[in-house]
């Protein structure tokens, strides 16, 4: 299953180590992001979601002349959970209409990495 899943993945996904700050539909969390890529991310979160659940992450990119922030919006793709059925975390994917601005630190970050 898990193969069918990076199947429809159009971008790659890069391992990082950054803090979140989200909104899942009408909820607030802080959360790490496990990975990210120009399509979506994978939070480690414990709150729980259906997919298509409204997303909105707020992110500060680490540049070397300092942190450029940026605001993702997607839906909930995916949910993830371990063998007994505890949240892992939730893939997120992003929607197309991402501000330029965004979409730009997000793309220069990840060129980075």
């Amino acid at each position: 299953m898990l193969q069918s899943g990076l199947e429809k993945r159009g971008f790659p996904r890069i391992p990082v180590t950054l803090t979140a700050h989200c909104r899942i539909g009408n909820r607030y969390v802080k959360d790490a992001v496990a990975d990210l890529s120009e399509g979506g991310l994978f939070l480690k979160t414990r709150e729980a979601a259906r997919e298509g659940t409204p997303v909105r992450v707020a992110l500060a990119l680490p540049f070397g002349d300092g942190p450029r922030y940026c605001t993702l919006v997607g839906s909930v793709a995916r949910i993830e959970r371990d063998g007994r059925g505890v949240l892992r975390g939730l893939g997120v994917s992003f929607t197309s209409e991402l501000p330029a601005i965004d979409r730009q630190a997000l793309s220069g970050f990840l060129r980075t990495r």
